[in-house]
């Protein structure tokens, strides 16, 4: 099985066409192929073209999370069918799958979706200062990815772990520590820098006040 996104409408009747959904503005094509290589068409609604967009398959390829302008799909590829979706606000910001154990993980502004190959198996709530969940890897049992908090003072994002088995968001604090120093420094050496430059700057003056 595969599943892809189509970057073009696709011609009507050279596949079956499937539409999660009616009367879409503006639209957002899936190719999907079974296991009987048999190819078919799903058409979402895309409300926003510019936000994020994805599609992941399951372990076993029966089974695709779609993601159209921040709302996710589950999709059985073999039945042509709809076996659950989100709403369309918190919208979906990043999306990845896990294997053993097999998950599609999916992160809004300020929650994160676990589904498994049938159905939605969890929504967790991040604290509620937390802006932005995006995921990158697996690694091991956990999710390796990084935040946006409202309360970081800083302009960088903090990295964290999902436990694919507690399903508990962890923000690894030596790493805010490390970044929290180095955003120290490079703003101690940009306020040396600043100061050099009106000192030098001040002894140019009285060097013309004196020559003149």
């Amino acid at each position: 099985m595969s599943a892809r996104i189509l970057t073009n409408t696709p011609i009507s009747g050279e596949s079956p066409e499937v539409h999660f959904g009616e009367h879409f503005k503006q639209s957002l094509w899936v190719e999907f192929v079974d296991n009987a290589y048999e190819k078919w068409n799903g058409c979402f609604e895309c409300e926003y073209p510019k936000s994020f967009h994805e599609v992941l398959l399951d372990k076993e390829n029966k089974t695709a999370l779609v993601v159209s302008s921040g709302v996710g799909y589950l999709i059985d590829i073999e039945n042509r069918k709809l076996l659950c979706k989100t709403e369309d606000q918190p919208a979906i910001e990043s999306a990845v799958s896990t294997t053993n154990p097999d998950y599609l993980i999916a992160g809004t502004y300020c929650s994160v979706y676990v589904f498994d190959n049938e159905k939605l198996v969890k929504e967790v709530e991040a604290y509620e200062l937390v802006d932005g969940i995006y995921f990158k890897i697996q690694v091991d049992r956990k999710v390796i990815g990084d935040l946006v908090s409202i309360d970081n003072p800083f302009d960088f994002h903090l990295d964290f772990e999902f436990d694919l088995d507690t399903f508990e968001l962890i923000v690894d604090k030596s790493k805010i520590q490390e970044k929290y120093d180095t955003e120290r420094k490079l703003k101690e050496i940009e306020k040396d820098s600043v100061t050099k430059k009106n000192i030098f700057r001040r002894l140019i003056d009285k060097i013309k006040k004196v020559c003149c």
